[in-house]
């Protein structure tokens, strides 16, 4: 059950477009988030790096509703993830209020994760029509401007079997373009691609930060850290080790555990 769950006002002003307070979730008796604070700004690019085990995915399937927090809150939007206030005092949302505010949030898997009957046009429209009840006619047209945002408008009639890693990861990303939501959560989205295929995915995601999107990215490419970055959160054991701008997380590190991880990839 979630405790302590309690809302405090942000400081900052305006709200800022993600807010996060002192998040715990557990797996049993291991302990994966251990007091997560976080904000990030709409229109901001963060992305979050840090060792396999840290928590890092876990916590974007936290935003994200997927998994359930044990403690702490997350605001998304102005709203409180999965709870609201009634008669002074706050109730866990049914099932369909959790979907709306799902609805805000769009998300990349590792695995792009498309229906393998259905073509990537289809894959796309799929949200839209049947959660957000838009006319085909209405979702279709958005969805073939986002496949050639994504350089795939020729390839709108071929199914995933017929498009390789790269192609299939930005058929994704339209796909989670496709609800319009205000913050975009990419969860390690080129560690599934083949080295050659690497490029692709991030020239778009470099394109899409340069449009004013609310991007939160896990990953281990330092390269799209340091070029599309607003910020750079370092996170290790569960928990915020450091933080800053690209510059000054990348090149100074204040902590030895953050200098330890980006050693490893200047040695490489």
């Amino acid at each position: 059950m979630t405790t302590d769950n309690t809302v405090a006002a942000p400081a900052s002003s305006p709200m800022p477009l993600v807010y996060v307070r002192n998040v715990h979730k557990s797996f049993g008796h291991l302990e994966v988030l251990k007091g997560i604070d976080m904000e990030v700004a709409s229109g901001e690019v963060v992305t979050i790096l840090g060792p396999s085990g840290s928590g890092k995915s876990t916590f974007l399937r936290c935003l994200n509703q997927l998994e359930p927090i044990d403690k702490g809150f997350i605001m998304i939007d102005g709203e409180q993830a999965g709870y609201k206030l009634q008669d002074g005092r706050l109730v866990k949302l049914r099932a369909g209020e959790v979907r709306r505010q799902r609805r805000k949030i769009g998300m990349v898997f590792q695995q792009f994760n498309l229906y393998s009957n259905k073509t990537a046009l289809e894959n796309i429209i799929e949200a839209p029509v049947t959660v957000h009840g838009e006319t085909r006619e209405e979702a279709v047209a958005y969805a073939m401007e986002l496949l050639k945002k994504v350089g795939l408008d020729d390839r709108a009639d071929s199914f995933p079997r017929q498009l390789s890693g790269g192609q299939q990861q930005r058929v994704a990303i339209a796909r989670a373009l496709a609800i319009k939501p205000k913050l975009i959560l990419f969860d390690e989205p080129t560690s599934a691609l083949d080295p050659e295929l690497v490029g692709e995915v991030l020239e778009t995601m470099r394109d899409l930060a340069t449009q004013g999107l609310t991007m939160i990215v896990v990953t281990h490419e330092i390269g799209f850290a340091r070029d599309a970055a607003d910020r750079v959160i370092f996170m290790d054991g569960g928990v915020v080790v450091e933080e800053g701008k690209p510059e000054d997380v990348l090149l100074n590190p204040q902590q030895a555990r953050t200098r330890q991880f980006l050693n490893r990839f200047i040695r490489a």
